[in-house]
């Protein structure tokens, strides 16, 4: 690297820097109000305020208060694309996304205080209970074609990777309630993992589906 490359690429570095550390102020702010106050009774300017930023900060990193909570959900799909291409192709589908989604909650960036936390507020506010679904619709559709593309099916006309994806994001979600339900703190992200996949296995065999050569009609 030149001495001009390298002068060049510092200050994108420190740059680049600066913007995490202002994103993980204000996650962390946000986080700590809503578990204080409650989700409905934060406002942005509270959390600019506790980060001590600009309400104008805030929004260069978030589209509103609710994106804070939702944007790992939102990258979820993006995550474990290239970890689902490092599967053998002949692997059983579910055992796949076990699998990825093992190596996602056991990676540093998994935050089970999130998970804990967006659980409980949505038990309480309407509101996020809204986003919830539109944030998981979304997923479902990202993780339909994703399944689509990995067993070659026409995910348009095939009902099975919307069925498996939209199981799988329920059965995580039904033990994410179930937590809050008896004030279970989730403290072992795979043993959940392996607890979602062993529920949708005893709920139906039909949708452990395997890859296709050609395209269903």
């Amino acid at each position: 690297m030149s001495v001009d490359e390298s002068a060049t690429q510092r200050p994108t570095g420190r740059r680049s820097r600066k913007v995490q550390r202002t994103r993980s102020v204000l996650t962390r702010s946000a986080l700590d109000l809503f578990a204080e106050r409650g989700f409905d009774n934060v406002t942005v300017t509270d959390i600019a305020n506790r980060a001590d930023v600009d309400p104008s900060t805030f929004f260069r990193h978030f589209r509103s208060k609710e994106s804070v909570l939702f944007t790992d959900m939102d990258m979820y799909v993006a995550r474990i694309r290239d970890v689902i291409h490092q599967r053998p192709l002949d692997e059983p589908i579910l055992d796949t996304l076990h699998a990825v989604t093992l190596e996602l909650v056991t990676a540093d960036a998994f935050d089970n205080e999130l998970e804990d936390l967006r659980a409980e507020l949505t038990q309480s506010s309407a509101e996020l209970q809204a986003q919830t679904v539109v944030h998981r619709e979304q997923v479902a559709a990202d993780l339909t074609a994703l399944i689509g593309e990995r067993l070659g099916i026409d995910h348009q006309n095939d009902p099975r990777p919307y069925l498996l994806a939209t199981v799988w994001l329920a059965a995580g979600e039904w033990l994410r309630r179930r937590h809050v339900s008896v004030h279970r703190r989730t403290v072992n992200a795979p043993e959940s993992v392996d607890e979602v996949v062993a529920m949708i296995r005893s709920a139906s065999s039909q949708l452990l589906v395997g890859r296709e050569s050609t395209t269903p009609h």
